[in-house]
């Protein structure tokens, strides 16, 4: 596991009971700004099922 991005969480919480698209669109975001854990094979799948690039892991600073 990566560091946590606390404030982006803080800011960024999943809406309660997600549509497929605001999954994605959160874990997009999430891939982008966090590096608390790697992007698993399902949540890849969803990205690319919603027209998302998977992002590659975010470096800890």
């Amino acid at each position: 596991m990566g560091k946590i991005n606390a404030a982006w969480h803080l800011a960024h919480s999943m809406p309660k009971n997600p549509t497929p698209q605001q999954r994605a669109e959160w874990h997009y975001e999430h891939a982008l700004h966090c590096g608390c854990r790697e992007i698993t094979p399902s949540i890849a799948a969803l990205l690319e099922e919603h027209g998302f690039e998977v992002p590659g892991r975010l470096e800890a600073k």
